[in-house]
Order: structure tokens, then sequence, then C-alpha cells
């Protein structure tokens, strides 16, 4: 018996190429003005507000907001109460987000390091954490949209590090941790790892299939991929996975600007096995590589 098309909601990051608009409009840091920073954040929100639009009316409802629509959002220089001064604005984005049922999600960048043995490093990761949070908070939208991060590195001895990672999450206020799902990675952590981390601290896990390419790690794909779907409890949302094919000539892990078509359909196959899900694909063409696809 084939298994039905599982797929709930589909969507693409930060920015829309169709549209040339961008959630990740920033500055330098040595350009970080009050009025500058004030600037790129109107011009972000208004893009997000555009591309949620666009997106709609094309059927796609998931996006990921790009980490700098706040720009310098977890960093000392921006003092700006951007959360009072927006709030109008994040409001009606969060309206319009549970009026279209349409998901939304930050994926901070590969500085967000919560295993680093440097505190330093694990404090600034844990503040674009809160920043992430807070944004969200002030859209007034619940825990299923959420913050994806990598595990981080090895450095030396992966179960050390991964006992940091669980011992950060766990430590992590509770809205926060509410927020968090852990993704494997191309390089470092299996999705059989990122499950024994999900274990230990209640965080869903994101399955990427590019990454699993390259570092497939322990058990059948099939089992992996039961306990990866079960991690998502009903706090939670959907469970969400990520799509990207392999850059021709590229490092390994590295995203195509396309889908490549047929894997893209095998995929859909292996996941619906296990219910509903929500699909990011993170081709570097954005949405022009969801109009190639042709999905309708």
């Amino acid at each position: 018996m084939i298994s039905p098309i599982m797929l709930n909601r589909i969507g693409y990051p930060c920015v829309s190429r169709l549209l040339n608009r961008s959630t990740n409009h920033t500055c330098r840091l040595n350009s970080a003005a009050p009025e500058r920073l004030r600037a790129l954040i109107e011009q972000n929100l208004a893009d997000l507000e555009a591309i949620l639009a666009h997106n709609l009316a094309h059927g796609w409802r998931l996006f990921r907001i790009g980490s700098s629509v706040i720009p310098f959002g977890s960093h000392p220089v921006n003092q700006l109460a951007w959360w009072e001064e927006h709030s109008e604005t994040l409001s009606r984005i969060g309206e319009y987000t549970r009026q279209h049922d349409i998901r939304l999600s930050f994926h901070p960048g590969q500085f967000t390091v919560l295993n680093s043995p440097d505190s330093d490093v694990v404090s600034r990761a844990v503040d674009e954490l809160i920043y992430s949070t807070h944004f969200l908070d002030t859209m007034g939208i619940d825990s299923s949209h959420k913050i994806v991060i990598h595990l981080g590195g090895v450095y030396g001895d992966k179960d050390a590090a991964m006992a940091r990672s669980i011992k950060a999450i766990n430590r992590l206020d509770p809205k926060v941790r509410a927020r968090l799902v852990i993704e494997n990675d191309e390089r470092n952590y299996a999705p059989s790892e990122a499950i024994r981390v999900s274990n230990q601290t209640g965080v869903p896990v994101v399955f990427d299939n590019l990454h699993y390419r390259a570092l497939p790690g322990e058990g059948k794909l099939e089992e992996i991929l039961a306990v990866v779907f079960s991690t998502w409890g009903p706090e939670d949302g959907i469970p969400k996975v990520h799509f990207s094919s392999q850059a021709k000539n590229g490092r390994k892990g590295n995203h195509a600007e396309f889908a490549d078509p047929t894997e893209y359909q095998e995929w859909i196959s292996h996941w619906s096995i296990f219910g509903e899900f929500d699909l990011m694909l993170e081709a570097k063409a954005k949405d022009e590589a969801l109009v190639a696809l042709k999905l309708d």
C-alpha cells in the first residue's frame, strides 16, 4: 500500500528572490547607530509582511525569518526597545500568521554554539536564543514556531561535548527551551546523536536529508525517522524537516541552487510514512526553487 503524501506546509528561508526582498538587512557593527538600526528594522519588517503575503498567494505557509530581522538583536550595541517601538507591527504580523495558519522559525547562525568549552561563546549563544524567543513572543505566536540550532562542535571529545549540550539546553529559560529544536548536521552529529540529546532534554529533532546523506550515523533510516517524528509533542506542532539537494562539485553538504525533483519525491515518500510534516526547502534559489518544483 502506498502511503498518502502527508506534507502539510512548505516554505523556504529568509529571502524572496522573486520579490527581491529580505528579512536579513543589516549593517556593520561600527555603523550600528540607533537611527540606522531603526531604519533597518522597519525595512526588514516591511519585507517580512510582503514576503508572507507573497508566500500565502502561492500556498507556501512556512517561512524562516532571518536572524538579523532585528540587526544585532542580541548584541549590546543595540540598545533599542524594539519590542516596544515595533509592537504594533509585530502584533499585526503575528495575527496574520494565526489567521492563515503560517508557521515561522529562526535558525541562528554558526556562532550560536551551546556546547562550546568557552563560557563566553555559550553566553552569547544563550543571548541569541533569548532574543529570538523574545521576537516570536512579541508577535504573540505559540511554541510551534521554532528556533533551530545545531549541536555544535566536538572539541576532541564528543561525549563531553554532547554532555555540555544537554546541560546548556536544560539550563535555558523554559520559554526558550519550549521553542528550541535541534538538527543533525553534516560534520559532527548524526540523527542518532541528536536523538540522544533529545532524550535527555525533551527538545524535538529536525531531520535534514542532505546532512543525513553526508553523515548518516547509526541506525536504519526508517527507525531513525520513526523516533525523530516521535520527539515532537502536541505543544511543538507538526514535525518539521529540511530538504535540499547536493550542489554539484560542491563540498559535501553544500546546498544546490535548485532541488532535484526525483530526490524530492523520494524523501516525501520516506517522511509520509510517519504522518504529517512541514518541509523547509533549503535550496539557494529560495522561492524560485519552489516554483521550479511545480508543486501544483
